[in-house]
């Protein structure tokens, strides 16, 4: 009886083994799939995702003359199957694509004109809030997180190029300004309470430090962080028991992007004294130049590209991650930084350097004789974008002189390149709402009002998807489909829980 269940036992054998090798080869070839990537220019990443740009501008025609006309199905095709397309079928032909989104609102435009409908691109507003909603944030961060749902799983689909995808050390890709963007515009979103928090104290001497105070800080801002910690534990556990492939060279063994972004508030509460008393552009100028120069004068570059040195300790298995978060760290003070004139609804004193501790209104502004100074560093929000995107980009530009864009270091060249492009896209958004006015879209509100909810459902969504299917078999038009209903899906449920007031705070 014994002997009879042996021997079944080894004739089953090879057949187990046979689907593990299966298993472990699909796994394998996933992996490779996205290794050893050089990118592609710059410039092309910015001509696939102002495509973004373009559904904007095509939809603030729609709701300015034609409300009626942007019903959700269009706003849908507008904000999430433009995207969708501009990184699949389209990406060989984007130029068509702008034309194909662009050109229905440059109609409306002209029809408007000759029916003479011409409409006010402004509400006039006595009473201007400090932090009002503006619809153009909305649109920016909504689009982001668009994308960036939409590329994680596309990304193992041939049907999203090879360029597109991250790179393996040194080079740009449209993935690679994904983490970069979506850490910045949570820098952007986070100060508006920094804001709020600001605007209670009547002048800067009501400022003092107290240790008891800063670790009480520290503590809620680590309970706050918890949850997304979790995640990354969940993510972490769930990506080794079920075999999920990975790349060890993103951010290591252990460390995923959830991890990342939990450690991004407790590091705050930590600089919270610094980013009291020193402008905070100029905290996250301090942290990217220190990391650049361990990176390239203390060894730090040479410790983190060696391969043998991979399982030598806990550190060096997640050396990337590790390393890299002082880069995201810049990037996410350089976002907080911008809230001080892109948040606002009027100028206040130096707010193009600074969170100004001082509530002035524009009344109160101009029975004040302002010194030169002031008057250069208080700046709207149009001239405080203009004035970064320009500086942003030449630093962009000199730093390139002497180093590579490395997202796997998250170096210097890689937190400006950030910077000038993510202020580039803030401008055109800006622009479009400035002079077509703003416009209320219901798909890009509910994506804005759960963000972070609906990338960890985009992160789920790609891993059920891979762990059930073999994306790499699959051709065009059922990659496009599998995408098209994933997006569909991940937007349907954003619009339900804000329709019933549902806001998933992580």
């Amino acid at each position: 009886m014994f002997g009879f269940g042996r021997k079944q036992e080894q004739q089953q054998d090879p057949v187990v083994a046979a689907a593990a090798n299966l298993a472990a080869s699909l796994k394998q070839q996933k992996e490779q799939f996205v290794s050893d990537l050089t990118g592609g220019p710059i410039d092309e990443i910015y001509y696939i995702t102002t495509v973004s740009l373009t559904a904007y501008f095509t939809y603030s025609l729609m709701y300015k003359y034609y409300r009626q006309s942007t019903a959700i199905p269009i706003d849908f095709s507008l904000q999430v199957v433009g995207l969708l397309l501009s990184i699949s079928l389209y990406a060989e032909n984007v130029t068509s694509l702008h034309f194909l989104v662009g050109i229905p609102g440059i109609i409306i435009y002209l029809l408007a004109r000759l029916l003479n409908q011409h409409k006010s691109s402004k509400k006039k507003n006595a009473n201007v809030d400090l932090l009002p909603k503006k619809s153009f944030i909305t649109a920016y961060r909504s689009h982001m997180i668009i994308i960036t749902n939409i590329a994680i799983l596309a990304v193992d689909y041939k049907i999203f190029p090879r360029r597109f995808a991250k790179v393996e050390t040194w080079g740009t890709s449209l993935m690679d300004m994904g983490v970069g963007s979506f850490v910045f515009s949570m820098g952007l979103a986070n100060s508006r309470s920094v804001i709020k928090q600001r605007f209670k104290s009547s002048d800067k001497s009501s400022y003092k430090f107290k240790v008891s105070q800063h670790l009480k800080l520290i503590y809620h801002n680590t309970v706050k962080a918890l949850p997304v910690l979790g995640l990354g534990l969940i993510r972490l556990v769930s990506v080794k028991t079920l075999e999920y492939q990975e790349h060890a060279t993103e951010y290591g063994i252990h460390w995923n992007f959830f991890i990342t972004l939990g450690l991004l508030p407790i590091f705050l509460g930590i600089l919270d004294p610094l980013l009291n008393l020193l402008p905070r552009f100029l905290i996250a100028a301090i942290i990217g130049v220190a990391y650049e120069a361990l990176l390239n004068y203390g060894g730090l570059v040479q410790y983190i590209l060696k391969s043998n040195n991979r399982f030598d300790n806990i550190i060096s298995m997640n050396k990337e991650g590790i390393c890299s978060f002082a880069g995201y760290l810049s990037i996410f003070i350089f976002g907080q930084s911008f809230g001080s004139f892109v948040l606002t609804g009027y100028k206040t004193p130096f707010n193009l350097i600074k969170m100004t501790l001082v509530k002035q209104t524009n009344q109160s502004k101009a029975n004040k004789k302002r010194t030169t100074l002031e008057k250069w560093f208080s700046v709207s929000t149009t001239q405080g974008l203009a004035i970064m995107t320009c500086s942003s980009h030449l630093i962009f530009w000199f730093i390139l002189q002497n180093s590579s864009v490395s997202r796997r270091l998250a170096n210097l060249p890689y937190i400006f390149w950030v910077i000038s492009y993510n202020s580039t896209l803030l401008l055109g958004y800006n622009l479009i709402e400035k002079y077509i006015g703003e416009s209320e879209s219901r798909v890009l509100n509910a994506i804005n009002n759960n963000g972070l909810a609906i990338f960890l459902l985009g992160n789920l969504g790609t891993g059920l998807i891979n762990l059930t299917t073999n994306t790499l078999e699959a051709n065009e038009i059922t990659a496009f489909l599998v995408l098209l209903i994933y997006a569909a899906t991940f937007t349907t449920i954003a619009l339900v829980l804000d329709h019933y007031k549902i806001y998933i705070k992580l």
